[in-house]
């Protein structure tokens, strides 16, 4: 794998191009829209981690929100609630051109550590409340990457999104 640069999206233009990503690893009813990723980028920026190549531009990112409860709901996939305490992770994607290839799992061990290090600046300033989990729904095929991430695989979820079974999946911070 070439260097990857790992930081925070910072343009709509980059969301845009992250949307390509989008379309092209989701199924059409799984897969989020423009306007979606764009929403959770004004209200979660500190949430959408990029992966990117010189060449390539972003070739993976994941795509987070807050939420108030400890797992991710049909709510917390349209909205972003700043007190929350759990990242809702919406996406974890790569491009085909760049699958097989370590990607997902830096993104995964990359995400973990801006979410903690988010963590330390919110308690260095005093301010509040931190995040304490992180929270996914996973396709059957990808448990066991996420598990060799650090995820615990709670079961089968209640969220319906698509044709595919989902499983919900949290790492505690």
């Amino acid at each position: 794998m070439s260097m990857l640069e790992f930081r925070t999206v910072r343009s709509e233009d980059e969301v845009r191009a992250a949307h390509v990503h989008e379309a092209a690893g989701y199924a059409e009813d799984e897969a989020a829209s423009l306007e979606a990723m764009l929403y959770r980028f004004r209200h979660a920026p500190h949430l959408f981690l990029g992966a990117f190549d010189a060449r390539d531009g972003i070739v993976g990112y994941v795509m987070s929100t807050q939420g108030a409860g400890p797992l991710v709901t049909h709510e917390s996939m349209a909205r972003h609630d700043p007190g929350g305490r759990t990242v809702c992770i919406h996406s974890v994607c790569v491009s085909p051109a760049w699958q097989r290839r370590g990607v997902a799992s830096r993104l995964l061990a990359e995400y973990a550590l801006l979410v903690r290090a988010h963590n330390r600046s919110l308690e260095a300033a005093g301010a509040g409340p931190t995040l304490t989990r992180l929270a996914m729904l996973s396709r059957t095929s990808l448990v066991p990457l996420y598990e060799r991430a650090g995820y615990t695989n709670l079961g089968r979820s209640s969220v319906v999104h698509g044709d595919e079974a989902w499983y919900d999946c949290v790492l505690d911070l």
